[in-house]
């Protein structure tokens, strides 16, 4: 796998506003894949990459520090969060929120896309009334504790 140094992943992605921590020196390719396959739904204007974390949304927080909005059932925003586990390989939906019909679907197929097979998606906490299940169906790595 290819690292990228920070500068040289930022120019790779330039539809969306992308802050990273002060923390990272290289981008692993998962995350790298990961923010691509965010930054290309139409919605999503801003995503914040952390060490062990990726935020991705339509907002951003007010104040000095612009955090992406993915609280769920926020009424405007349309985002996910992600804690990505690179020692058990997976990625866990930590939240996730669509105010627009039908996007949703499209952060969990851009979070699926990315990974690798040996890779899983979780959901630690499912209160979607559902949603999770649908997804279950056409991700078999897809787990729902």
């Amino acid at each position: 796998m290819k690292y990228k140094s920070v500068s040289e992943f930022k120019k790779t992605v330039t539809t969306v506003d992308i802050f990273i921590s002060n923390k990272i020196k290289k981008i692993h390719p998962i995350v790298e894949i990961l923010t691509k396959n965010l930054s290309e739904i139409e919605l999503i204007k801003y995503i914040r990459i952390r060490p062990d974390m990726i935020l991705a949304s339509s907002e951003v927080t007010e104040g000095r520090v612009k955090i992406p909005i993915t609280k769920p059932d926020h009424p405007t925003a349309v985002g996910v969060s992600l804690i990505i586990d690179f020692v058990y390989n997976n990625v866990q939906f930590f939240e996730i929120n669509s105010t627009v019909k039908g996007y949703g679907k499209k952060m969990v197929e851009a979070v699926f896309k990315s990974l690798p097979k040996n890779w899983k998606g979780i959901v630690v906490m499912d209160w979607s009334g559902g949603f999770w299940e649908k997804m279950q169906k056409s991700y078999k790595n897809l787990e729902i504790i």
